[in-house]
């Protein structure tokens, strides 16, 4: 009977040394990631309620037809 040892991933793939320069979330962790945080809120915030009723009716509208085309091509 043979047996396998499993490797641990961490282990076997040991991380690049600099890999600070591929992370996506550094700049967040960052001095400056809670101003980069509150201009994002910022441009939610902006929009008027009237924007994002008409965003979800032109999606539901794009939805319904994607819908209704799917059940007519089906035989």
């Amino acid at each position: 009977m043979v047996v396998l040892r499993r490797e641990d991933p961490v282990t076997v793939h040991p991380p690049h040394q600099n890999d600070s320069a591929n992370d996506p979330y550094a700049l967040y962790a960052s001095a400056v990631g809670p101003r980069i945080l509150k201009q994002a809120n910022q441009i939610f915030e902006d929009f008027p309620v009237s924007k994002y009723v008409l965003y979800f009716a032109v999606f539901m509208i794009e939805v319904a037809v994607v819908f209704y085309l799917g059940v007519k091509l089906v035989p």
